[in-house]
């Protein structure tokens, strides 16, 4: 739970999804529509993605003659029910916050015109095979060619037909932000929610193999790599001796806090970070404090975003903390994020690397403007 709890919140709702679309779908029930609408409903909390999973699972289960039928069986209006009242309050709030909403996204996508398609197809290919590279080794090292012998137990063609169909639609849309769109930049954990039944899918087409002898050396090998990714994570404060640098665990949150307050800071001022990471870890020692990141990688305007966080300070009666580390401190930060303000002393912190004393100290520098008396 380092970070992107987000994606595992939306990962997790979407194979809640498709579980509760195959129970639909065997046995109508208007309780496991509402909990279908539910999981939507945190889905799209979780991460606006969610959408399309959504829209190519509705779309491929509604063309499918068996899933259709039951999910318009009596009861159904339960789903839309439970998740539009899942989402509104939130909803309420995007129509006139859409642009604070989608810009960080929108600048990562890196939309560009023109010939920039040949770009955004490499990065989805490469994406793409990320997510389900690992899991294809893994599955064709567990079964080897049962994959390609003729099936002994015949796969649900429901089944079959709505994940083909969901994936084909999942495939285009990503086609055409990327044809139409101008998205030329792809992360894998944007496509796992997307991707991440394509086992599922396997198995309902090949469910023979599991009773298939080498069917434990599968499950298996995902609880190792299971128990290493949870091992690597925990082993991650002590990756940067390997690469020479440090990780955010490594940084000094905890010492940074108490040289802060040192320094003057009252702990409930709003805090300007120069970083997400950096604006995230102060909230966790700070809870009482309005703390945001103003930062051109995710999109800001910096001089507006730094000078509007001031003046709402300044309404409020609080001083306010601008800060920064110098492991990502974007080039001109300071002086652009003070472009729009009063002149204010810029003071520096040197604080050993948890784990990592033999590196050089965390740098950080930061400004605290006190309230107007």
């Amino acid at each position: 739970m380092r970070d992107q709890t987000h994606t595992i919140l939306v990962t997790a709702m979407t194979c809640a999804a498709w579980w509760l679309l195959i129970r639909l779908v065997k046995r109508p029930r208007p309780l496991d529509f509402a909990f279908l609408g539910l999981v939507c409903g945190l889905g799209m909390l979780s991460k606006y993605s969610f959408a399309l999973v959504i829209g190519a699972m509705a779309l491929a289960a509604l063309t499918v003659p068996e899933a259709r039928r039951a999910l318009l069986s009596p009861g159904w209006w339960w789903a839309p029910v439970v998740g539009l009242l899942v989402v509104a309050p939130h909803a309420s709030w995007l129509l006139t916050h859409l642009q604070e909403a989608t810009s960080g996204t929108l600048h990562k996508m890196q939309i560009q015109q023109g010939m920039a398609w040949s770009k955004g197809l490499l990065n989805l290919t490469a994406g793409l095979a990320g997510m389900v590279l690992l899991w294809v080794l893994v599955a064709l090292w567990a079964f080897r060619s049962a994959w390609w012998q003729r099936p002994v137990k015949p796969a649900a063609p429901w089944a079959m037909s709505v994940f083909k169909r969901y994936f084909a639609l999942v495939l285009l849309a990503l086609l055409g932000m990327v044809l139409v769109g101008g998205v030329t930049n792809f992360r894998g954990r944007w496509l796992l929610p997307l991707l991440c039944a394509a086992p599922l899918m396997a198995f309902v087409a090949r469910p023979e193999l599991q009773e298939h002898p080498r069917a434990r050396r599968y499950t298996g090998a995902v609880a190792a790599i299971a128990v290493i990714l949870l091992v690597a994570a925990g082993a991650r404060l002590w990756f940067g001796i390997v690469r020479g640098n440090a990780d955010e665990l490594n940084q000094p949150v905890i010492e940074l806090a108490a040289a802060l307050q040192e320094a003057g800071y009252d702990g409930k001022s709003p805090i300007v970070a120069a970083d997400h990471m950096l604006a995230g870890t102060l909230r966790t020692r700070f809870p009482a404090a309005p703390t945001q990141a103003c930062s051109a990688e995710e999109g800001d305007d910096v001089p507006a975003c730094v000078a509007q966080a001031a003046q709402h300070a300044r309404q409020s009666g609080q001083g306010f903390l601008l800060v920064s580390t110098d492991s990502r401190l974007e080039p001109h930060w300071w002086s652009r994020a003070q472009s729009q303000l009063p002149p204010i002393a810029v003071l520096g912190i040197e604080l050993p690397l948890h784990q990592l004393t033999k590196l050089p100290p965390a740098h950080y520098q930061f400004a605290w403007q006190p309230a107007a008396k």
